[in-house]
Order: structure tokens, then sequence, then C-alpha cells
């Protein structure tokens, strides 16, 4: 197993990790979905590193989960700004710093093709 089958799986677990404390939180089952399919993502990633042959899989799965996970970021950091909803200012962060480790999670895989 390379480097970067493994630091994909510390992302994995990272975002895993990140996502249950935002999820106990919120108490938001959308929030737990997301994270829950986002630590499967870089799974299947890092599994198709792991392989003799990297397909395009390798990265199209870490490039939707930071779509995905920007996407919920962006959503709660608007609903924490413009609405006011100040109790959502740590999973908002929480749910940020898994977006910016499944960017650096994409770089990894990109540059591993």
């Amino acid at each position: 197993m390379n480097s970067s089958a493994i630091f994909l799986l510390a992302i994995s677990f990272a975002t895993l990790l990140l996502g249950l404390y935002a999820w106990r939180l919120t108490s938001s089952k959308p929030l737990i979905l997301n994270m829950l399919f986002g630590s499967a993502g870089f799974l299947i990633s890092a599994y198709a590193i792991a392989g003799k042959h990297p397909t395009q899989m390798a990265f199209l799965m870490p490039f939707f989960v930071t779509m995905l996970l920007l996407g919920r970021a962006g959503g709660i950091y608007w609903r924490t700004l413009m609405r006011g909803e100040k109790e959502l200012t740590l999973p908002s962060h929480l749910v940020g710093a898994a977006a910016l480790l499944s960017v650096v999670g994409t770089i990894v895989a990109f540059v591993n093709l």
C-alpha cells in the first residue's frame, strides 16, 4: 500500500470523526449522511489507488465528495451569518475543516493518477 492510499484513509477517518462531532452538536440526519458518504468516497478512492492500475474513479470520488462538503459548509455558514443562528458556528467550522481536508485529498488523488 502506497503513502497516498494511507493518506486518503486518514482523511476518510478524519472526515468521519468531524462529521460525528458535528452531528452530535446538531442532530442533523442530512449532515451525518453527507459525512458518511464522504468517508466512504475516500475509502473507495484509497482502494482504487492501492490497486495496480488506478482508474479515474480514484480522482472522481474525492472530487464529488469535495463538492458535496463545500456546498454543505457554505450552506451552514450562510445560515450562521445571514439568519443569525449562532449555535451553528462550531458545526460550520467542523464541516469546513472536513471540506478543506477533502480538497487536499482530491489533489493527492489527482497527482497519483
